[in-house]
């Protein structure tokens, strides 16, 4: 990534600055893999150098000797889990503040020549881009009382900041607008100028509250918001069984109706039962569902399933590694990186399926952490008794 910014003419402080906004991603995915390959790799060398037997033949219990990865395997948890809480969303929001300022100060970055993008609420429109800018440019947005605006520019230099300590602009020259009411069809307001600033965001704009999603936020916001998206959901599904028991009592009082009238009140009932019986069928089978809740609690439990998956691979990173006799680096680095891929595979099956089924995103983000746990608790009291 780096390399690629900087061949685009990026001041290379900005470019060291987005490196550091980036770290606590890395970190906390990297974290317990980490945690793992040196366990394994340090038991490993130890077993195949005989260091195990002599500590066990001057008297160390098997726990002593493993007690100090364990605990070595907690605090590595919890620093994870605190950059994955703490510094992953103030790193995230960041990054998304410096790359915007370098987006709108350094076009060729996010905008390529000849192109349309999409931001925020506006098209951006862009001819050839050198040195001096864009030119020609064209915006596309809405005004505040939703007529379709276009912005025209010869010229669109993005240099010029709007207001000190506020988000970069455009200096737009030879600008010509366009306005047509959308009450009016036949109502059109133009206006030209020899320039003008236009910016795109200010300091209050919440765009970048607004990109971040689940997984660069805080737990208690997470929480926050799965707690309102629960409220919401609870009361969908109240208003839904409502409609249905109305229905169902409907349906009860045609059957009634039916039963205590004659032929002609039965012919002419039937194909409003008929109506009713497929309203309920489709009622029932429609339940509502919020994908964007279980989307949420998805990211709320992987928060706490990744930076603690550093407690099961320590604990089966020592029978592991106590398992290797010789080139106990080697092997264990191999191992290291087997297990790495099966608890990725676990992890990344897990969400899928909580994506696309209503499983328990809990069930499905534990799981992993737990089949690694049990499988190292096994091997290790195994172990023991040899």
């Amino acid at each position: 990534m780096a390399q690629g910014i900087l061949a685009k003419g990026i001041p290379l402080g900005s470019v060291l600055l987005l490196m550091l906004y980036s770290l606590p991603s890395f970190i906390t995915l990297s974290a317990p893999f980490a945690t793992l390959t040196a366990a394994l790799m340090a038991y490993g060398r130890f077993s195949s150098d005989n260091e195990i037997l002599a500590m066990r033949s001057a008297g160390f219990r098997r726990y002593s000797i493993f007690k100090p990865v364990l605990v070595f395997g907690i605090v590595i948890s919890l620093m994870s889990f605190g950059v994955n809480d703490v510094l992953l969303p103030a790193g995230t929001k960041a990054f998304q503040r410096l790359w915007l300022e370098l987006s709108l100060t350094h076009p060729g970055l996010e905008l390529e020549a000849f192109s349309v993008r999409s931001f925020r609420q506006s098209i951006l429109v862009t001819g050839a881009i050198d040195n001096q800018g864009i030119h020609p440019m064209m915006i596309i947005e809405r005004d505040k009382d939703g007529n379709r605006r276009t912005i025209m520019a010869r010229l669109a230099s993005p240099e010029i900041r709007a207001n000190k300590g506020g988000f970069p602009g455009f200096r737009m020259n030879e600008v010509f607008s366009l306005t047509p009411s959308s009450r009016n069809l036949d109502e059109w307001t133009w206006a030209n100028a020899d320039f003008m600033d236009y910016r795109l965001l200010s300091n209050t704009s919440s765009i970048l509250d607004q990109q971040a999603g689940p997984a660069n936020m805080r737990v208690f916001v997470i929480l926050d918001v799965i707690r309102e998206k629960t409220a919401r959901h609870k009361e969908r599904l109240s208003a839904h069984r409502k409609a249905l028991n109305e229905s169902r009592l409907k349906l009860s009082l045609e059957y009634a109706a039916i039963a205590t009238g004659g032929q002609e009140q039965r012919k002419a009932s039937s194909g409003l039962i008929i109506r009713t019986a497929g309203s309920v069928m489709e009622m029932e089978r429609s339940k509502p569902v919020d994908h964007s809740l279980q989307i949420w609690k998805l990211e709320f439990y992987q928060k706490f399933a990744i930076p603690f998956a550093c407690i099961p691979f320590v604990v089966l990173a020592f029978p592991l590694g106590l398992a290797a006799k010789r080139s106990g680096r080697a092997v264990g680095f191999f191992i290291g990186l087997l297990l790495t891929s099966f608890y990725w595979s676990l992890l990344v099956l897990g969400r899928s399926l909580g994506l696309r089924t209503e499983i328990s995103p809990f069930l499905v983000m534990i799981v992993p952490d737990m089949l690694l746990l049990g499988a190292g608790l096994i091997l290790y009291f195994q172990r023991s008794k040899i």
